[in-house]
């Protein structure tokens, strides 16, 4: 009577053990690659965020300069920033810029910007002429963080200001 109830308290055996912690592993292995898209996409998002709140300063600057009214003022082909961040015509009131000097700054600084917040960030102005006045298109591009292959295509946003 001893023997039967020794075999009926066994346990599991070594394979049924195996088993049970491959199934787990593959299980930990699906939640870890979740996480890691998980925070791929929120830095996309955090990406795409930035290229807004860069379109929105560059749209401001453009309506504060009273050069805003020469079509061709703000004009910029797509590039990255390859200056240097100027300070010439930011804050003090004692500072006299003219329209042209401050419009020079301020794409000097936004491009700056650009290339630093955003990954090969480019950003480009068209301008035209609307029905009611001058029609800024803004242009932002970044590398595509997710598919960093060589072929990859860049993220690309564009916003108007009239």
């Amino acid at each position: 009577m001893s023997k039967q109830i020794h075999k009926l308290s066994a346990g599991f055996s070594m394979l049924e053990m195996l088993i049970a912690l491959l199934i787990l592993s593959i299980g930990l292995l699906g939640v870890a690659t979740l996480q890691t898209r998980g925070q791929q996409f929120n830095q996309v998002g955090y990406l795409r965020t930035q290229a807004t709140f860069l379109a929105y300063d560059i749209m401001e600057r453009i309506r504060i300069n009273p050069r805003r009214n020469n079509p061709n003022s703000y004009e910029l082909s797509l590039r990255s920033g390859g200056v240097s961040y100027n300070s010439s015509c930011d804050g003090d009131e004692d500072k006299d810029c003219t329209p042209v000097q401050l419009q020079t700054s301020d794409l000097n600084n936004w491009l700056k910007l650009v290339s630093d917040t955003l990954p090969e960030g480019e950003a480009g102005i068209g301008t035209s002429i609307g029905l009611t006045g001058n029609v800024y298109t803004i242009t932002i591009s970044w590398a595509n963080i997710i598919d960093r292959s060589d072929g990859a295509e860049k993220e690309v946003q564009q916003w108007l200001l009239q």
